[in-house]
């Protein structure tokens, strides 16, 4: 399958070496100033793999499915869940595979305490703790834009671990959402730290911690808690503030992009639904657009 790129930032060159890894053609690479129309109508091009900012996600996308191009659109699946929503029922219209970029449910680690969640290891899950946080650091650029970002923190940070753990608990529906959710390690009009409660169909209760520039961390970035009727999960145990990850430990790995990419180009042959499907980024959305409402920012 040939492959055009849509973006070429970090995770743009990330999707792009895992097409390679995976034995994907890449086709046209678009960077800010390119045309991605015409990328996109190439009569050659199979897929169009989306990493821009935000508020591009929905008209890339459209097009793309307009065109009857198999889409890969990293996260968050758009700005609103009415973009969102038109995206999916486009797809779905037109026959073409949709995986978005929920990569951890990709991530060996993630997988493997999933698979011990559901075999009662712990007992029935009650609660969760998880972490999307930057420790020390924060972007900058677009990502501090309301306008192209569509918030901060968040919908950049906060909607990983908000996936992750609905993927550890198998993938229950929010029945509540309330948030916190502020500013208070920047100057921009965008949220850089909040804490999430979702209330989930299963009674498990899950606080999802996000934020840029915090001072420490409890855990790696997407860590994630579990305390069940009968013990406790971790996805990384041992990486905590007092022993914390190695120089070189690598977070943001190939192995999970490409594992990703795998899976959808596999969808894309044979027509099945990815892991990272249309429902699992609508999902994700919604929490982030109801947590944002709840806190007075919608």
């Amino acid at each position: 399958m040939k492959l055009a790129f849509l973006g070429h930032g970090f995770i743009g060159k990330m999707h792009e070496r895992a097409a390679l890894s995976c034995g994907a053609e890449v086709g046209p690479i678009c960077h800010r100033d390119d045309d991605w129309r015409a990328a996109i109508r190439q009569p050659d091009v199979d897929a169009v793999v989306i990493g821009t900012p935000n508020s591009l996600h929905h008209p890339q996308a459209m097009a793309a499915i307009e065109a009857g191009k198999h889409v890969l659109l990293d996260k968050p699946m758009a700005v609103t869940v009415a973009e969102a929503e038109e995206i999916a029922a486009a797809s779905v219209v037109a026959g073409v595979t949709l995986l978005v970029g929920h990569m951890w449910r990709y991530r060996t680690e993630v997988v493997e305490a999933r698979g011990r969640i559901a075999s009662g290891s712990i007992g029935t899950p009650v609660r969760t703790r998880g972490y999307g946080i930057h420790a020390g650091w924060g972007p900058s650029g677009w990502f501090t834009d309301p306008t192209l970002a569509g918030g901060g923190a968040l919908i950049d940070m906060g909607v990983h671990a908000i996936d992750t753990v609905r993927f550890l608990l198998g993938d229950p529906q929010p029945v509540r959402v309330a948030a916190s959710i502020g500013t208070a390690f920047g100057h921009y009009g965008v949220d850089d730290d909040g804490v999430v409660l979702v209330e989930w169909s299963n009674g498990v209760r899950s606080v999802i911690e996000c934020g840029w520039w915090q001072p420490r961390l409890d855990g790696v970035e997407a860590d994630t808690e579990v305390y069940g009727t009968t013990g406790y999960e971790r996805i990384w145990p041992q990486y905590t503030p007092t022993t914390p990850a190695p120089a070189d430990y690598e977070h943001c790995s190939l192995p999970m992009y490409a594992a990703q990419m795998a899976d959808f180009l596999h969808c894309c042959r044979t027509g099945e639904t990815p892991v990272a499907s249309a429902e699992v980024g609508l999902t994700a959305l919604r929490i982030v657009e109801l947590a944002y409402a709840d806190a007075g920012l919608r």
